[in-house]
């Protein structure tokens, strides 16, 4: 299916007691493109691509699919602009890691005291 991204429009996951979990903000740079474009949509654009292949995500790398946006391009690649992954980028996404990983080894150090 071409637009398989618009059978999972306004589906969310939710957790066991059927709360709805809330959706990744995507960086800022990312912006989709098409019909009905929406950040959802190209969240699991992009989850998609990274999961079923090994190449880089570059977005479409066309000025064309801003004209004519119902077809692909490149469908190797989801449907959003090209963007660029800049230094600064992933210096902060490891300071993130950082963090949650330093809150997880006090949570794993606490439940380990606790017991």
């Amino acid at each position: 299916q071409l637009f398989w991204e618009k059978r999972l429009q306004g589906l969310s996951a939710s957790d066991v007691s059927e709360q709805i979990i809330k959706s990744m903000e995507l960086p800022k740079g990312l912006q989709g493109v098409g019909p009905g474009s929406s950040e959802e949509t190209l969240l699991s654009a992009v989850a998609s691509a990274l999961h079923s292949g090994s190449a880089p995500i570059t977005g479409q790398l066309s000025a064309a699919v801003e004209k004519n946006p119902a077809v692909w391009l490149n469908t190797a690649q989801p449907l959003c602009r090209a963007f660029v992954v800049t230094d600064e980028d992933i210096r902060k996404q490891e300071e993130r890691v950082q963090q949650v990983r330093k809150k997880l080894e006090e949570a794993l150090m606490a439940d380990i005291l606790s017991r």
